[in-house]
């Protein structure tokens, strides 16, 4: 039993490591993953009752229609969507609201939403 002890750690780290990567390798879905960060962070301000700037944050369709400074996202390309650099220079959601900050791994997880959505880089 002692023999197996190690094998049964060493296949357990293995799992954990694959589980990791297919969960990296999964593209976030909107409803799943993103949704709920902008429903806790960003939709009090950006969506039925208020929409600061115009900008309805509830659906996929609202987010790329956009507010007054046009789409929120640029489809497959996090680096140019507008959404990730007002998160990144961390001017959304604004200090002075009660929303808590995006933290560094959910601004990770949205780039990896807007740069797996088909579209030009």
């Amino acid at each position: 039993m002692q023999r197996c002890l190690p094998l049964l750690l060493i296949g357990s780290l293995f799992s954990a490591d694959s589980q990791a990567a297919e969960k990296e390798a999964t593209p976030p879905d909107f409803q799943r993953d993103i949704l709920p960060i902008f429903e806790e962070k960003c939709i009090r301000c950006h969506g039925a009752k208020r929409k600061g700037g115009k900008l309805d944050m509830r659906t996929m369709e609202a987010l790329l229609e956009g507010g007054d400074t046009g789409a929120a996202l640029k489809p497959g390309n996090a680096r140019k969507s507008l959404l990730i650099e007002l998160i990144h220079y961390k001017e959304m959601p604004p200090k002075k609201e009660k929303d808590p900050p995006v933290t560094a791994a959910e601004l990770e997880l949205m780039r990896r939403w807007i740069n797996a959505m088909p579209g030009a880089r």
